[in-house]
């Protein structure tokens, strides 16, 4: 083996970095290419298809919370698999009733949606107030929303 390679120095030493080379595109080829043609989400949103909220019913929710005269303003986003509502309201609204416009939610989607996405809630005021925000959350799997701690005030 010694012989061979003292009389073959060339082409041992081209067949060698060819042989790396070959190594690291295998390497670049398998690991590094996929991470760049996946999206952010990757198979995370499968079924997502079946699962389309059609503008109409978003309409329709955002119609029916507005028919409270303590609601200024509703905003929708669809972030994958999470629905985001922003709720303005008025700063006389409770704490409570705020809440109960998240049922509003519960009625116009359907139970197929409900348990595909998770939904988010937040309740805020365009006035300074120390009950808002409110932040409410429902998973997939849960049947009601759940809220966060209490707002507490900074001095």
């Amino acid at each position: 083996m010694k012989n061979f390679i003292k009389n073959h120095k060339k082409q041992c030493l081209i067949g060698g970095i060819s042989i790396l080379i070959l190594f690291i595109i295998i390497i670049i080829w398998l690991f590094i290419i996929p991470v760049f043609s996946n999206n952010k989400y990757g198979d995370r949103l499968e079924g997502i298809e079946e699962h389309k909220i059609s503008s109409s019913v978003i309409n329709d929710i955002k119609s029916t919370i507005k028919e409270n005269k303590m609601v200024s303003d509703v905003e929708y986003h669809n972030e994958g698999r999470i629905l985001n509502f922003i709720i303005t309201v008025s700063a006389e609204m409770n704490k409570e009733d705020a809440k109960k416009l998240s049922d509003i939610l519960l009625e116009k989607i359907s139970d197929k949606n409900k348990e595909y996405y998770d939904i988010q809630i937040l309740i805020d005021t365009e006035e300074e107030n120390d009950n808002y925000p409110i932040v409410g959350y429902k998973h997939k799997t849960e049947d009601k929303f759940e809220f966060g701690s209490e707002v507490e005030t900074s001095e």
